[in-house]
């Protein structure tokens, strides 16, 4: 976790997000097939199923407008589609 959001801007273009999201089935399909870990593990998997399904959206559609534009959004202003 070291490099962690230390390049990304460098490394994600708004098509690559765009492609991720549109893969998110196989995310949820992953999780489905991790969730027989250990307790731990299967908490935090849950907590990312359910952040895929409320929020994620919404913070990626943020994130294509900083790639883009290279600033936050103002608030009332349409992001970009995913």
């Amino acid at each position: 976790m070291g490099g962690y959001a230390w390049d990304g801007d460098d490394r994600w273009t708004p098509y690559e997000v765009r492609g991720w999201w549109a893969r998110r089935e196989a995310i949820r399909a992953w999780i489905a097939s991790e969730l027989g870990g250990a307790q731990n593990a299967r908490e935090a998997l849950r907590r990312y199923a359910t952040y895929l399904d409320d929020g994620l959206e919404d913070y990626l559609r943020g994130y294509l407008f900083w790639l883009t534009e290279k600033r936050e959004p103002r608030r009332g202003k349409p992001l970009p589609a995913l």
